[in-house]
C-alpha cells in the first residue's frame, strides 16, 4: 500500500509539473487581464496540487525530503526578505497578493519557492531533467507557431504571453534549455527534437521588437563561446579564448574613442527611444533614495510613481502613459521594493549560481557545456531585465533553471543507498496517519478554493462588470459579489466607479439604484484610501465619485468631500495635473472662478505643452464669458496638438467663441 502510495504521489508531481509549464499558453478572454490572471491562476492551483502529494510523500519517505543546498539557502533569504520588506512596506496586503495585473507578490513566489523544491527533491535523474526542459521546450515552440503564423491574441503581440517583451523573456530561457539538449545529447531523439525546435524559437525571438532580450541572445552565445575557450582543458583553446577577450575589449576602446557615425546615430536613436524609460527609472531612483534600505514593501511602485510624477509623461515624447507601477529595471525595481537589502537577496541567487556552475566547468568535464549554456542564461537573463521585469510565464522557467542548476551542482550527492527507499518509520499506516493525510488534503482545499478558485470568480466578475449594460442594478449585484476575494480590491473598485460614471445619469436607472450605487462606490473606495493612504489614485477616483455624485444629488456634502479628497490628491502628488484639473472643476462648481484660474494656470506651468491644460482653460473662460481670454488658451491648445474640431460640443463652443469676438472661423 505505501509503494502504490509512493507511485502515485511521484505520478501526480510529475504529470503536474510538465502540466504547469503550459502556463504560457493559458488564457481566458472572460478574466480580467486575461494573459495574466488565468496562468498564475492554473499554476498556483497545480503546485499546490503537487504540495499536497509531495508533503505525503516526504513524511513517507526520507528520501524526498528536502535537503539544504546553496541554491536553495539564496532563495530562501530572498523570500525571507521579500516577507520582511513586505511588513516593513506601506501596503502589506497588495505585496502579499500583488494586482490582477500582475499577480507577483508573496503568494505567488511562495508557490515558486514549493514548485523549486519539489523539483529539486523528486527529479533525482539527468532524464528527469531532460524531459521537464525538453517539455518547456515543446511549450515555447507552440508559442512560437501561434506567433509566426501571426495568430495574435493582443495588440501588443507575444502571441498568449500578450506583450513582445514578455515573450521574448519566455523564448530567451527556452533558446537556451533547447541548446543544453541540443549540444549534450550526442545522438537522440532529444537532440533532433532540440534542433528543430531552435527553428521557431530563434526566429520568433529575432523578430520581436525586444531589443534587450534579442541583444541578450548573441551575448549568450558569445558567452558560451568565451567560456568554452577558457575553461577548456586544451591550452590552444585556451590561449585562442584570451585573445578573443583581448580583441573584443579593444574593439570596446576603439568605438568608443572613434565612435563611427553608423554606431554613434544608432546610440542616439536608442537614447531617444529610451528617454521614456529614464523618466520612469528617475522616479524609481528618487524612491529608492526615500527608503534606502528596506524599500517602500514589494508592488508598491506605484506610490512612488505618482509621488514623484512628472509631468512631462502626457507628451508621447515620455511615453504618454500616466500610471506605472513597475520601474522597468530590475535593480530599480529591487532597491524601490526591497531596498538595498532586497537588491543584495537578489543578487545572492544568481551570485551563489553562477560562483557554482564554474566550479563545475574546472571539475567535471562532462557536464562542462550544460554549466557554461546555463552560466550565460542567468547573465544574460539578468541582463535583459534591466529593460523589462518578469511576469508569470517567465518566473516559472527561471525557477525552473534554477531547479537544473541545483541539480547539476549537486548530482553526485543525487545517489542514494537502497535503504532509502524504505518507508519512515516516523509515519505508519493507521488512524494517525490517515489524520495527517487528511489535514494536508483539508488545507489544500481551502488554499485552491480561498487563494485562487475565489480570485479568479472576482476576476470573471469583475469582466462582467466592464461589459454590463447600463441597469445599474444588475450591475451593482455582480459588483457585491467581486468583493468576495481576499485579493486586493482596488481594481475592481475602479472597474465600478469608471461603469457608475457611464450609468448614473442613465434615465432608465432609477433614483434610489443609483443612490445605493453612489453608496457602495463611495464605502468601498473610502477602503482602498483607508489601505492605501498614500496612494494618489484612489484619491483620485474617488474625489471624482464624489462630484459625480453632487452632480446627481445636488448634495453640497458630495461636492465638500470632492474639495477635500482632491486637494489632500494634490498634496499626494504634487506635480501631477490631475489633481488640478479635477479641484478646478469641482471650485467652478462651488463658484470660485479665480480659484479656477489659479488651478489651470498652474497645472499650465507644471508643463505649458500639454494640450489639455490650454483646453480646459479655454473652456473656463467660454463658461465665465471671457472670450478673448477663451480665444487666446484655444489657440495655445491649437499650438500644444488639440484638435478640438474632432469633437461636436468643442466645435461649438470654439464657434460661438469667435462669434462672440466677430472674427471668422476658417
Amino acid at each position: 500500500m505505501t509503494q502504490a502510495l509512493k507511485k502515485t504521489c511521484l505520478f501526480i508531481i510529475k504529470t503536474g509539473a510538465y502540466l504547469a509549464l503550459f502556463a504560457p499558453l493559458v488564457v481566458h478572454r472572460y478574466s480580467f487581464f486575461p494573459f495574466v490572471t488565468p496562468k498564475t491562476i492554473y499554476f498556483r492551483i497545480l503546485v499546490e496540487i503537487m504540495l499536497a502529494a509531495y508533503l505525503i510523500l516526504m513524511l513517507l519517505f526520507p528520501r524526498y525530503r528536502p535537503k539544504l543546498n546553496t541554491i536553495l539557502a539564496s532563495i530562501l533569504v530572498f523570500i525571507f526578505v521579500l516577507i520582511l520588506t513586505s511588513i516593513l512596506g506601506i501596503n502589506f496586503e497588495r505585496s502579499f497578493w500583488s494586482t490582477y495585473e500582475r499577480m507577483t507578490g508573496i503568494f505567488t513566489f511562495l508557490h515558486l519557492l514549493a514548485f523549486f523544491v519539489i523539483l529539486t527533491n523528486t527529479f533525482k535523474k539527468r532524464e528527469d531533467w531532460e524531459k521537464i526542459l525538453a517539455v518547456s521546450v515543446l511549450v515555447g515552440v507552440i508559442l512560437c507557431i501561434g506567433v509566426l503564423t501571426k495568430n495574435e491574441l493582443s495588440s501588443r503581440g507575444g502571441g498568449t504571453i500578450g506583450n513582445t517583451s514578455f515573450m521574448a523573456a519566455y523564448l530567451l530561457f527556452n533558446i537556451f534549455f533547447a541548446l543544453v539538449l541540443f549540444l549534450t545529447k550526442k545522438s537522440s531523439f532529444l537532440r533532433v527534437f532540440s534542433g528543430v525546435s531552435l527553428l521557431f524559437l530563434v526566429p520568433t525571438l529575432l523578430i520581436s521588437t525586444a531589443r534587450g532580450a534579442i541583444i541578450s541572445f548573441w551575448s549568450g552565445l558569445l558567452l558560451i563561446l568565451l567560456g568554452y575557450l577558457i575553461f577548456s582543458k586544451k591550452k590552444k583553446l585556451q590561449k585562442a579564448g584570451i585573445y578573443l577577450i583581448f580583441c573584443l575589449v579593444i574593439l570596446g576602446i576603439i568605438a568608443l574613442i572613434v565612435q563611427p557615425s553608423f554606431l554613434k546615430n544608432k546610440v542616439e536613436k536608442v537614447l531617444k527611444d529610451m528617454k521614456p524609460r529614464f523618466v520612469v527609472w528617475e522616479k524609481g531612483w528618487k524612491g529608492f533614495l526615500e527608503k534606502p534600505i528596506f524599500g517602500w514593501g514589494p508592488e508598491n511602485f506605484n506610490v512612488v510613481f505618482t509621488k514623484f510624477f512628472n509631468p512631462c509623461v502626457f507628451l508621447s515624447e515620455c511615453g504618454g502613459e500616466i500610471w506605472f507601477d513597475r520601474v522597468h529595471n530590475i535593480v530599480l525595481d529591487t532597491l524601490v521594493n526591497s531596498g538595498i537589502i532586497g537588491l543584495l537577496s537578489h543578487l545572492l541567487i544568481f551570485a551563489v549560481s553562477i560562483f557554482a556552475l564554474f566550479k563545475i566547468c574546472l571539475k567535471r568535464e562532462e557536464n562542462m557545456i550544460s554549466c557554461l549554456v546555463m552560466a550565460a542564461l542567468l547573465i544574460v537573463y539578468f541582463a535583459q531585465n534591466l529593460l523589462v521585469f518578469d511576469m508569470i510565464s517567465s518566473y516559472t522557467v527561471f525557477f525552473l533553471s534554477l531547479g537544473f542548476v541545483s541539480f547539476l551542482i549537486n548530482e553526485e550527492e543525487y545517489s542514494f543507498p537502497g535503504s532509502a527507499e524504505e518507508p519512515s518509520s516516523f509515519i505508519r499506516e493507521g488512524l494517525g496517519r490517515n489524520i495527517i493525510f487528511a489535514l494536508i488534503i483539508s488545507l489544500t482545499i481551502l488554499f485552491l478554493y480561498f487563494g485562487n478558485i475565489k480570485p479568479f470568480s472576482s476576476a470573471i466578475n469583475t469582466v462582467e462588470i466592464v461589459i454590463a449594460s447600463d441597469n445599474l442594478d444588475e450591475t451593482t449585484k455582480i459588483y457585491k459579489k467581486s468583493l468576495n476575494t481576499l485579493m486586493e480590491k482596488y481594481e475592481i473598485r475602479e472597474q465600478f466607479t469608471l461603469k457608475l460614471y457611464q450609468s448614473a445619469f442613465n434615465p432608465q436607472n432609477n433614483k434610489e439604484t443609483v443612490r445605493l450605487a453612489f453608496q457602495i462606490a463611495e464605502e468601498q473606495m473610502e477602503e482602498s484610501i483607508r489601505k492605501n493612504p498614500l496612494d494618489f489614485r484612489p484619491h483620485l477616483f474617488l474625489g471624482r465619485l464624489y462630484f459625480a455624485d453632487y452632480r446627481f444629488s445636488i448634495n453640497k456634502e458630495k461636492l465638500d468631500s470632492a474639495e477635500q479628497i482632491f486637494e489632500k490628491a494634490i498634496e499626494l502628488s504634487p506635480t501631477n495635473q490631475q489633481g488640478y484639473w479635477h479641484l478646478a472643476e469641482v471650485k467652478l462648481a462651488q463658484g470660485e472662478n479665480q480659484a479656477v484660474f489659479d488651478l489651470f494656470k498652474k497645472a499650465i506651468e507644471l508643463e505649458p505643452r500639454i494640450d489639455k491644460s490650454h483646453w480646459y482653460l479655454a473652456v473656463v473662460y467660454y463658461i465665465t464669458g471671457r472670450y478673448e481670454q477663451a480665444f487666446e488658451k484655444v489657440k495655445d491648445a491649437e499650438a500644444a496638438g488639440y484638435d478640438w474640431r474632432k469633437n461636436t460640443e468643442d466645435v461649438k463652443k470654439v464657434t460661438e467663441i469667435y462669434q462672440a469676438l466677430g472674427i471668422e472661423l476658417d
